[in-house]
């Protein structure tokens, strides 16, 4: 009986449910803990990496996971053809570790970004977290990966649940060679088997309505819905059942391309400064920081401090109070609360701290410090929902953009905050922007 690991890690919280599905479809499941050192995983004949919210999502859904040694040995395996299947936060996970779609085995080729529910006009209609029950489909050839081994008329009817769940990639070829290599496994579609763009039939907008894709070998796969959940996604896992027992057999394209030049994402870019400045800091413990400090640690910078700020940058029209509108900005609620929160705003060159009930008012230059950088998600919807809020409910004049991000800043030597930063640990150049701050 085909033994198949299931590896959790700190807010896993979907295994029981792959432990049924696996035992169902004929093979032995064994819980597999991120922190046990006595793994010998070459006695596994498969992996599954289940869903939940792996280090709370901190950093962004399974990076933190993906930087774990544990995946280095998962990958051996993979590289001998067992098959690896993350679902939800274990197809973050394997994203994030470079394992999908696998074409630059050096290099972070795609993101799952924030769900975007798009109608067929265009118009959004929701973003973040959604769950719901869905159609997937076998749209490329019967075995064609270690997950598909039933016919292509044969749809399944199962449950989503995620935030970041969109499929995307800024490199211009990496959609056709997907569809060229076979890859895109499982799309989205409604009940007859028809893919639609829009929003319900794809319900976070990604790229070619992916559900599925797999590596060019076929034998890894980030798959966002859970087939575990339901007796319906069977075939998912006896297909994993079927592929062991034929001995790793994968009907692949013959003008498959298993590798592709590297896609330069671009180097981090000098931010162009708004008028006015909000970086936020933590009254209590910023565990989000706390963890990302210490996976840093864990890839070998052991010295390298971290600090991390919310950040917002406000553009105005020219003729107005910055002063007065900051102000007016923080006394809203919608920036900063002031219950758990502390503010630090600069206008120009100037410095100021703010109290409910006194407002801003100017001090000393304070430096923020470090080695410093700013991201943003490229579809900034925090900052214009923060936006939207402001104009439509509150008597704020001016406010033209409200741009929200994290700073990050590193207690360490430039060359070694480079190295940090190209390891993608603070932002994914898929989904995100990355800027010297």
């Amino acid at each position: 009986m085909p033994k198949i690991a299931v590896i959790l890690f700190p807010g896993t919280n979907c295994e029981l449910e792959a432990l049924r599905a696996i035992k169902r479809s004929g093979m032995e499941p064994k819980l597999i803990r991120w922190n046990d050192t006595e793994v010998d995983y070459a006695s596994f004949d498969g992996f599954f990496i289940p869903g939940g919210f792996s280090y709370e999502d901190r950093g962004r859904s399974g990076i933190i996971a993906s930087k774990n040694a544990l995946l280095d040995k998962v990958r051996e395996e993979a590289n001998k053809g067992k098959p690896v299947l993350g679902v939800c936060n274990g197809a973050q996970v394997v994203v994030e570790a470079g394992l999908i779609p696998g074409l630059d085995k050096k290099h972070v080729e795609m993101a799952l970004a924030w769900n975007k529910r798009v109608d067929k006009d265009g118009n959004i209609l929701g973003t973040g977290f959604y769950n719901d029950w869905i159609y997937i489909k076998n749209a490329v050839p019967k075995g064609r990966s270690a997950f598909n081994y039933y016919e292509q008329d044969q749809l399944l009817r199962i449950p989503v649940a995620h935030g970041e769940g969109r499929f995307t990639s800024i490199d211009p070829e990496m959609k056709e060679l997907l569809l060229k290599n076979e890859q895109t496994v499982f799309r989205y579609c409604d009940e007859n088997g028809e893919i639609k763009e829009d929003f319900p039939t794809n319900p976070n907008g990604a790229l070619l309505n992916l559900a599925g894709v797999c590596n060019p070998e076929g034998n890894v796969m980030s798959l966002m819905p859970h087939p575990e959940r339901t007796e319906v996604g069977d075939p998912i896992f006896e297909s994993i059942r079927e592929y062991i027992g034929k001995s790793f057999e994968i009907a692949r394209p013959t003008d498959l391309v298993m590798n592709k030049p590297a896609f330069e994402v671009g180097e981090v870019g000098n931010y162009n400064k708004p008028d006015i400045e909000v970086f936020v800091d933590t009254v209590i413990t910023d565990n989000e920081e706390r963890t990302l400090e210490s996976a840093i640690h864990n890839l070998g910078f052991g010295e390298a401090k971290l600090k991390k700020l919310l950040y917002y940058g406000i553009k105005t029209s020219g003729d107005i109070d910055k002063v007065e509108t900051a102000d007016a900005l923080l006394k809203s609620g919608e920036i900063v609360n002031m219950a758990k929160e502390s503010p630090l705003i600069k206008i120009g060159d100037k410095y100021y701290e703010f109290d409910p009930a006194e407002g801003l008012s100017e001090i000393d230059e304070k430096e923020v410090g470090g080695e410093s950088y700013l991201t943003f998600n490229k579809e900034d919807t925090v900052g214009e929902s923060r936006l939207q809020t402001i104009q439509n409910h509150f008597e704020i004049k001016g406010v033209q953009r409200i741009h929200a991000g994290k700073r990050w800043s590193l207690t360490c030597d430039a060359d070694e905050a480079s190295k940090i930063v190209e390891t993608h640990i603070f932002h994914n150049p898929h989904s995100m922007d990355i800027y010297k701050a």
